[in-house]
């Protein structure tokens, strides 16, 4: 066992580094560094230097230990667009023993155009290198600059990734003693270290011999586990417009000054709009129509150029080209309900399925999306939809906090949650002598169940449909006779009407046959084992399920045996039922679900593990049908 490194030799090493003789032998790595590993982080230093309002230089030097082909840092990247440029970036590749493999040229410098796959225009761009090489471990170094003119947000440090561990990390963040900024720190275990030289305030934090942080499944979806730190300005400059972030009133007003007029609609849409809403009555009736204005005639097509990340293309280049980005769509149709004489407001949003966390008290305004909200008839559009109903944004961006961008400046609020989560099925089953079965079902889904029908029924082919269906069932080798998907035009709610042919459905062991009484539903959420938990588990998805299923019976069998009464289970995470009754030729199973909403602090793991446990079991039982006497 190699001995623990001393503190000395770190404070050494990281004066050391990038000296003409670096010592990046694998061998001199802590044992505690190397476990459940991808990388180790030899050394780390980042500088963000504010210039002024709306300048700064980055500059970051690097050693990073590649343990194995799963490491994800061989694959270097540095993205600039037109308020960034990087300046010459210098690498070196070293072997498990720490000496110098070669250096990497300029032309193995890449320089690509970051496609995001949707944008129709985008100026992002990026510096790449792959530094793979053929024997692990092994050692890269590099170092580089990025000059910034043109502010938005300052430098984030993050210093670990999952299956990362960190012999030492610095990150020093300078700003003129004239200018002040924010920042927020997430699992850093000290206050930066403070000083002040030459009119500038500099803030020091370090992180030394830092394990791997386990990366556990079904964590809260803001909740952060490995460190972080976030800094932010208050005054900020982009493409010579100024603003303040001290506060969401001051960043709304700073968003609203840039956006502002560049609603109004040309005087012939003005009278198109007259046209659509001339025989609504009321505001919904005028949304309604209009809305759905939208949905038909205007696509979602993402343009990123310079300053287009906040600013939006007036209502004019939307009506002309038919297509825009989420805030030019939110935008255009603000600008018809004001034509209609409807009071809108953009709103901004974190979209997606990591929620952000954004507090009243610090300024984050890390947004990707922009969506709309008609405060009077506490109504909210997603405006890129081309087929939501009124009032329904979807799961990406319900329930979570919103940033309003009013005359008076920014309000950050909520949107509503989406609560009607149902599922609702009828199936008849029809066994035949063999085990197979013909099996219908009627099913109807609201809320956020529905969602993935209504995409399915817009979005692809019958063939396509019956693709996917085939993928999600939990029936054995079957054929589709019949699969009708429709979505509500006007609600949240989908159906799913099929019929199929079974081979083996039930498994027939001489006389007998055992039949699965649940394979159209089944509980599908379940925990591993895990006895050294060590972060809390949050499930965000309520929804109830309640399901009917009718087994006609073949003539020549009858019921041995099956599972008598009402099966129960209460619990916090949620609740089951079970009722199973025979009556004739025929078993009618009735099964309810509710699921709970959770958020439970690791010690309560195996407890919640359970519950979804038991009843999975109980969805696998079986009846088990005997011949009768000939």
């Amino acid at each position: 066992m190699k001995q623990p490194i001393t503190l000395f030799i770190v404070f050494l090493f990281s004066f050391s580094a990038f000296a003409n003789n670096p010592n990046y032998a694998v061998d001199n790595i802590p044992d505690s560094l190397l476990e459940n590993v991808h990388t180790v982080i030899r050394y780390q230093h980042q500088q963000y230097i504010v210039e002024s309002v709306g300048k700064a230089t980055e500059k970051v030097k690097a050693a990073i230990t590649i343990v194995n082909n799963k490491s994800t840092y061989d694959d270097f990247r540095v993205y600039y667009d037109q308020f960034t440029k990087v300046g010459k970036i210098k690498a070196r590749i070293y072997d498990a023993t720490g000496k110098k493999v070669r250096d990497i040229s300029k032309s193995e410098v890449n320089d690509y155009a970051a496609f995001d796959g949707f944008s129709l225009y985008n100026d992002l761009r990026l510096k790449h290198i792959d530094f793979t090489y053929g024997s692990y471990p092994y050692t890269i170094e590099y170092d580089y600059e990025i000059s910034h003119n043109g502010l938005q947000s300052y430098g984030s440090w993050v210093p670990q990734q999952y299956k990362t561990s960190i012999e030492n990390s610095i990150f020093e963040f300078m700003i003129p003693e004239n200018m002040d900024f924010r920042y927020k720190a997430f699992n850093l275990p000290q206050a930066p270290e403070i000083k002040n030289e030459e009119g500038q305030k500099k803030h020091i934090w370090q992180l030394q011999q830092k394990v791997v942080v386990p990366k556990e499944a079904n964590t809260p979806n803001t909740y952060q586990p490995l460190p972080i730190l976030r800094t932010l300005p208050n005054d900020f400059e982009v493409d010579g417009y100024k603003g303040n972030m001290e506060t969401w009133q001051s960043f709304g007003q700073f968003m609203y000054e840039l956006n502002k007029n560049r609603d109004n609609l040309s005087p012939a849409m003005v009278e198109k709009v007259k046209t659509l809403t001339a025989d609504a009555t009321t505001p919904q009736e005028k949304i309604e129509v209009l809305y759905k204005y939208l949905q038909d005639n205007m696509r979602y097509v993402s343009v990123q150029l310079g300053i287009g990340g906040w600013q939006t293309f007036d209502a004019n280049y939307v009506e002309e080209n038919k297509y825009g980005d989420c805030k030019a769509l939110t935008n255009f149709m603000k600008g018809m309900l004001k034509t209609a004489g409807i009071k809108a407001y953009a709103s901004l949003i974190a979209a997606g399925e990591q929620r952000i966390e954004i507090k009243e008290d610090f300024t984050t305004p890390y947004f990707n999306h922009v969506i709309l909200h008609v405060p009077s008839e506490e109504v909210w559009l997603e405006c890129t939809s081309t087929n939501n109903p009124v009032n329904y944004l979807g799961a990406s961006t319900e329930n979570r906090p919103t940033l309003l961008i009013t005359e008076q400046g920014g309000v950050l609020t909520k949107t509503p949650a989406i609560t009607n989560n149902t599922q609702i099925g009828k199936t008849s089953i029809k066994l035949g002598e063999n085990g197979s079965a013909t099996v219908n079902t009627t099913t109807k889904l609201t809320g956020k169940l529905h969602e993935v029908f209504r995409y399915l029924v817009h979005n692809y082919s019958q063939e396509e449909q019956e693709k996917w269906f085939t993928k999600n069932q939990e029936f054995p080798t079957f054929e589709i006779e019949k699969l009708d998907l429709s979505a509500a035009d006007n609600a949240s709610e989908a159906d799913c009407d099929y019929t199929l042919k079974v081979n083996r459905y039930a498994t027939k062991a001489g006389k007998r046959l055992f039949v699965p009484l649940n394979l159209v539903n089944q509980m599908n959420r379940s925990l591993p084992k895990d006895n050294n938990r060590k972060q809390p588990v949050e499930f965000e998805l309520e929804y109830e399920d309640k399901d009917e299923i009718i087994f006609q019976l073949p003539s020549s069998y009858k019921v041995e045996s099956m599972p008598k009464g009402v099966e129960k289970i209460t619990s916090p995470y949620g609740t089951y039922s079970v009722e199973i009754t025979e009556k004739e030729d025929t078993v009618i199973y009735k099964r309810s679900l509710k699921i709970n909403a959770v958020k439970v602090p690791a010690e309560e793991y195996e407890t919640l593990r359970e519950f979804y446990k038991k009843i999975s079991k109980l969805d696998k039982t079986k009846l088990v049908l005997v011949q009768k006497p000939a």
